[in-house]
């Protein structure tokens, strides 16, 4: 069964989620879904292949809107928007017949970037989630902007500075305030799955290769999984169904991470 329900407003502007949820009368596990599109666009409805999989398998999906920088500088509203739908959703689980203590986020991109940061900031994180998943995410942002430098054709043009209203040279302390991998804790240990394409140019595997070190180091217990020949992008564009794909390859991999956290066995 597949719903929109306003969770939130930001900006004067309400803020919806997409929710599909599995046969049956619940309560279900949910996975809330935060799209990508660099912080500048991008959809909800962009995940809704994989939130179909997901509700076939058991797994309620709520795919959310958050602010996107596209008059300005997006941060902090947008990891809060992230962070209010978890409070939403965990307040609220009775009447969508969902199960408050088994939420866990899943996020692509830049969605990758604030799911983590609402998994792991003192500042934005709330009800406490079973875990955490991210397809090929943005983790350490000054690392990004050098990354980006030599896509730029000018001043203004960065995705990460025009997200965030500066540069690092101009305010380090809210590149580091912005980034998951810097956030990391001992008191916030959940299992965390990630995903990238060693072929990805948009987003280094660095990123993901890091932040998995850094977690593990944390003693989160963390499952990873890369994929030789994958870019960008595929997680939001592919077709899942094609045998071929690399969603397809993807998708025993992090239902089996679903299925584990929640304690799912069928």
């Amino acid at each position: 069964m597949h719903s929109q329900i306003q969770f939130g407003a930001a900006d004067g502007a309400p803020l919806f989620a997409d929710v599909y949820l599995p046969e049956g009368a619940g309560p279900h596990p949910l996975v809330i879904a935060v799209s990508g599109g660099g912080w500048l666009r991008g959809d909800r409805r962009s995940l809704g292949g994989w939130a179909k999989l997901l509700a076939r398998h058991g797994f309620a999906v709520a795919s959310i809107d958050y602010r996107r920088a596209v008059k300005g500088p997006a941060f902090p509203g947008n990891a809060e928007d992230v962070a209010a739908a978890v409070t939403y959703f965990s307040d609220n689980a009775v009447e969508h017949g969902l199960d408050a203590g088994r939420i866990a986020l899943l996020g692509a991109s830049a969605g990758g970037h604030l799911a983590a940061l609402a998994a792991l900031s003192p500042r934005f994180c709330g009800p406490s989630l079973k875990g955490l998943a991210c397809i090929y995410g943005v983790f350490d942002l000054f690392a990004h902007w050098q990354a980006d430098l030599t896509h730029n054709a000018g001043p203004g043009n960065d995705k990460t500075s025009r997200m965030l209203g500066a540069t690092p040279f101009e305010a380090p302390q809210l590149y580091h305030d912005a980034s998951p991998l810097r956030q990391i804790t001992y008191d916030k240990a959940m299992p965390v799955f990630l995903a990238w394409g060693q072929s990805d140019r948009e987003v280094l595997p660095a990123q993901s290769e890091a932040f998995a070190e850094a977690l593990r180091q944390a003693r989160f217990a963390v499952r990873t999984y890369e994929i030789a020949d994958a870019g960008h992008l595929w997680f939001s564009e592919e077709d899942i169904s094609d045998p071929t794909s690399h969603c397809a390859r993807l998708a025993p991999e992090l239902l089996r991470f679903f299925k584990r956290i929640f304690q799912v066995t069928a």
